[in-house]
């Protein structure tokens, strides 16, 4: 696949931003005649080699480029068109050259930790943007939300976005939630008990998968973890959640509740909407986790 000094076609690859499974992103030059009339410098997500001939994964990518174009909020990545290129399948998207939450719990925690009461209240303003225009975003975690050193998020990843689930969706049981192959999609560490059921989803279910991204980066850790992805999926339908103050003694007695309440197994416990998260998360002026050893 290309390396920082190839293109696919006009767009030279610059830096490398991110790699998964079957996807890259790149930063990346537009050096085609059209550029001197529109911005030059993208974010570039591709499949790789593997994946090039797999019309699902393009689908995927088209996908997401329609979910996008109905969005319109600071706190969420602009996408700006699909091509195809030399044969490969692309997104030319808005650069936030910044990384994600998990990479910076990783690398650098200390420098995260005043920043986050502004990074949860702007994921989550940009998840309520969301739901607002009728989406689910279905793979809210650290990994899909990039951060500024000033605490500016952007939302990435809506490939598997769906349609937020009306009463027919519940009655008729939820394949809104699953591949065509069956399979739900999602990721395992942060999914609700609803997605990983296979049910139908509404925004409760980014309200379940917002907790956990809360609580890992208050306590430094997601709420469950195991060797064994099946083991990791029955702890999410069936174990109680620990209280984050156990991991951060820090913590606001609020904030505790309010991710307690977001990691209720039943979705009729959680707060209604994001909506009122926000509200909540605005009333706390400072959140802290642990500083590392």
């Amino acid at each position: 696949m290309p390396n920082t000094s190839e293109k696919i076609g006009p767009l030279r690859l610059q830096k490398k931003l991110g790699i998964g499974k079957l996807c890259e992103i790149w930063s990346a030059n537009d050096t085609s005649a059209e550029a001197a009339t529109r911005k030059k410098t993208w974010a570039v997500k591709f499949l790789v080699a593997d994946a090039v001939g797999d019309r699902s994964q393009r689908k995927l990518l088209e996908h997401e480029l329609r979910v996008s174009k109905s969005l319109s909020h600071p706190g969420i990545i602009r996408i700006d068109r699909f091509e195809v290129i030399d044969g490969i399948p692309l997104l030319v998207m808005e650069l936030f050259d910044h990384p994600n939450l998990k990479t910076q719990l990783a690398d650098t925690p200390d420098t995260l930790v005043k920043r986050v009461p502004r990074i949860l209240t702007e994921a989550a303003l940009a998840i309520t943007h969301m739901h607002s225009r009728g989406w689910v975003h279905r793979d809210i975690k650290p990994d899909n939300l990039l951060a500024s050193p000033e605490g500016q998020v952007k939302l990435i990843d809506m490939a598997i976005a769906v349609r937020k689930a009306g009463m027919l969706g519940r009655l008729l049981g939820g394949a809104a939630t699953r591949s065509r192959g069956g399979l739900v999609q999602g990721s395992p560490l942060y999914m609700s008990p609803e997605q990983i059921r296979g049910r139908a989803v509404d925004a409760r279910a980014d309200i379940y998968s917002f907790g956990c991204t809360a609580f890992e980066l208050l306590a430094g850790r997601p709420p469950f973890q195991s060797r064994t992805q099946t083991e990791l999926l029955q702890m999410q339908l069936t174990d109680s959640a620990p209280s984050v103050e156990s991991y951060n003694r820090s913590v606001p007695k609020a904030v505790v509740r309010l991710i307690r309440k977001m990691l209720t197994k039943n979705p009729a416990g959680r707060p209604s909407s994001m909506d009122e998260v926000v509200a909540q998360l605005r009333s706390f002026r400072t959140l802290e986790r642990p500083s590392q050893a």
